[in-house]
């Protein structure tokens, strides 16, 4: 019974061996990059968008929102830099409304939290023109 353990162990042992020596012998070329790199940077996304939004005011960075605009329909997406968080009284009751700068438009716009889909923060920075109001 040993015999056939440690021959299986060997075997075992030389398979690993022979993987290793195949592993160093083959290239270690890069894969290349297809297509051009998004204008806006590198995204990451936490899983609230309340906190992610908040982390980009923080940093002061741009984020790009997907909002779905509630008379529409339409899903969006939007890079924007935030500003401030206010309760609106809206045609239907009082709602937490996102107030940020939109870099394709050049204006403020609102966005209504409850219909802002998904966050994603870029690694490009903003200089405000007006105080940010989105604190800890």
């Amino acid at each position: 019974m040993p015999l056939s353990f440690e021959r299986a162990l060997r075997e075992d042992l030389d398979r690993l061996n022979f993987i290793k020596t195949q592993e160093s012998k083959a290239s270690r070329r890069k894969p290349k990059r297809v297509g051009k790199t998004p204008a806006y940077g590198t995204l990451y996304a936490l899983r609230n968008t309340r906190m992610s939004i908040r982390e980009g005011a923080l940093r002061l960075v741009q984020i790009i929102l997907t909002y779905k605009k509630e008379t529409t329909g339409e899903v969006k997406k939007y890079i924007v830099c935030p500003y401030s968080w206010k309760y609106r009284r809206l045609k239907r009751g009082v709602k937490k409304v996102l107030y940020a700068f939109d870099m394709k438009d050049g204006h403020i716009k609102s966005f209504v939290q409850v219909n802002i889909k998904k966050v994603a923060l870029t690694d490009r920075k903003f200089r405000p023109k007006w105080p940010v109001e989105i604190r800890m």
